[in-house]
């Protein structure tokens, strides 16, 4: 399966931009995000999935579980489903949800 950005769906909100390539409709088992954000994402779990976050430039940093966690170019971050996280930072990003990302699992803690 091929998924290109001039088909993804563009996401902007509290210095976070992003476009999602796919969606559950387009493959249930796996989604991908690409992001850029200035700022901090809020608090949140998902009770779905599991999300690999792969750092592509900037630095920033995870807290997952109450642990701050610095995250540079090229580092790769897993967060497991049920896990209440967060990130800040100037980063730009690229996200796997699997299974594939479906709002209606996400909890905001703040």
């Amino acid at each position: 399966m091929k998924f290109e950005l001039k088909n993804a769906k563009k996401v902007e909100r509290n210095g976070l931009k992003g476009w999602a390539y796919n969606t559950k409709e387009d493959f249930k088992n796996a989604s991908a995000f690409y992001f850029e954000i200035d700022g901090a994402h809020g608090m949140v779990k998902s009770t779905l999935n599991d999300r690999v976050y792969f750092v592509i430039d900037g630095e920033g940093e995870f807290i997952i579980n109450d642990e701050v966690i610095p995250v540079k170019k090229f580092d790769v971050i897993i967060v497991p489903k049920n896990t209440p996280y967060n990130y800040r930072g100037k980063m730009k990003c690229f996200l796997v949800h699997a299974p594939a990302f479906d709002p209606a699992f996400d909890i905001k803690l703040e």
